[in-house]
């Protein structure tokens, strides 16, 4: 999906969020089940809506940038998180079994 996009650092994110004012980013563990299970239903969701931006750090990987993002946010880390960003301020965010497609829908709608 081209509207999914991986992010290693504060340099990535600004690159692809630069000429949006809306996106969505999942913070993803490589190894935790239940954030196998967002990052499913987090793709379920990217898939049904291509002109969004979705953009995703896994946080093993990505550890500097995971833990830029609670400062940037000053929302406490979790793994797995999701958050929707509008005019670079988080509007929406989930952890654990909350990040449902079906949820982020309900926000959007």
């Amino acid at each position: 999906m081209e509207n999914l996009v991986r992010v290693h650092d504060l340099d990535d994110l600004k690159n692809a969020t630069a000429h949006t004012e809306h996106y969505w980013l999942l913070k993803h563990s490589s190894t935790c089940p239940v954030s196998a299970s967002a990052w499913n239903e987090y793709n379920e969701y990217c898939s049904l809506h291509p002109n969004q931006l979705f953009l995703y750090l896994v946080v093993q990987e990505d550890r500097e940038l995971s833990k830029n993002i609670e400062s940037l946010t000053e929302v406490k880390h979790a793994s797995p998180q999701a958050f929707h960003f509008a005019n670079q301020k988080v509007d929406w965010n989930a952890s654990h079994g909350r990040i449902t497609s079906k949820a982020m829908q309900e926000f959007i709608a």
